[in-house]
């Protein structure tokens, strides 16, 4: 029997408890502004303070209740059965969509979105009253209400805020992952004279109906040689590539000194003249290919070209 590695207690206590901290300040928000209106030209800074007051003041207690939805994961010892895969991009990104949904309880992320609507709700909290007192009568008396929805949601969206930025026992097993790191350089490779297949090679570890992703980089196999000989990608934060590194797969294939890793600045050329050592180093170890022929041919035409751009440049 497969031990199950995260054992999880039931989050209803913690939902309801922040389901009261939000309603219970909502209610002192309502009662607030239904003093504050009234003063609300002559003294717009006192409404200021006190909704200040009431949103603030409701965020540690908030704050621990997600904590504590959060930390209810227990992670029992894991041995995880790792797999090395190689995904396209598509494929990469519906992957880590999936996994961000299936554990999102276990995943630590900051959510810049959250930021930004937070923001806005304070804003419109702070500000809303100012003009619904110049509308009707109608929506002027509605304002005590309106004001504690915003509350509300307020308090649901740090909620939601702190549940995702918090880490628990299990979070070091699940790495978060960001696919749009991995375009610009997919796309080089990809665009690379002699490449046959650009993705992303990643290591699944799976136990006990649970799985993680590991170690993702950009990689490119090489045409003709596919099966045997890939290059590999290291990126900063940004994306962009900072070292390329050739692999053969084959034990009877060793890199000769020509053979190296790319650093920066890594150019379209020095890649193909990367790819272009490779391919004669199988061609000197297996023999040599029709296709391979083709594929130098085309990799030699590249390199002729951009040489004649260059030379023109200067």
């Amino acid at each position: 029997m497969t031990e199950v590695p995260i054992i999880s207690k039931s989050s209803l206590p913690y939902q309801i408890a922040i389901f009261i901290v939000v309603h219970m300040w909502a209610f002192m928000c309502f009662e607030v502004a239904q003093y504050q209106m009234v003063t609300l030209y002559q003294s717009p800074l006192s409404w200021i303070g006190w909704a200040t007051l009431v949103l603030s003041s409701m965020l540690p207690g908030l704050a621990i209740s997600a904590w504590k939805l959060k930390d209810r994961v227990q992670l029992q010892n894991t041995n995880w059965k790792f797999e090395v895969r190689e995904v396209n991009l598509q494929e990469f990104e519906e992957m880590i969509k999936n996994y961000n949904s299936s554990y999102r309880y276990l995943l630590s992320s900051i959510d810049y979105l959250l930021l930004v609507l937070l923001s806005i709700c304070y804003v419109t909290v702070i500000a809303l009253p100012f003009y619904l007192m110049s509308t009707n009568i109608f929506i002027i008396a509605s304002t005590p209400i309106i004001l504690a929805f915003f509350t509300i949601v307020f308090g649901l969206l740090f909620s939601y805020f702190t549940f995702k930025i918090i880490p628990n026992s299990a979070t070091p097993e699940f790495p978060t992952h960001q696919p749009r790191r991995f375009r610009k350089a997919i796309s080089f490779l990809a665009h690379s004279s002699g490449i046959f297949w650009s993705g992303v090679r990643l290591t699944i570890g799976e136990a006990g109906g649970f799985y993680t992703i590991r170690s993702p980089m950009p990689v490119a196999r090489i045409e003709g040689i596919e099966g045997t000989a890939r290059i590999e990608g290291e990126i900063d934060s940004s994306g962009n590539l900072t070292r390329i590194i050739p692999v053969f797969e084959s034990d009877g294939i060793a890199l000769s000194e020509k053979i190296g890793d790319i650093v920066e600045p890594i150019t379209p050329t020095k890649t193909a003249h990367l790819i272009r050592l490779m391919i004669h180093e199988y061609i000197r170890h297996s023999g040599g290919e029709e296709i391979l022929d083709d594929v130098l041919e085309d990799i030699d035409t590249f390199l002729s070209k951009h040489k004649s751009i260059d030379d023109t440049s200067n």
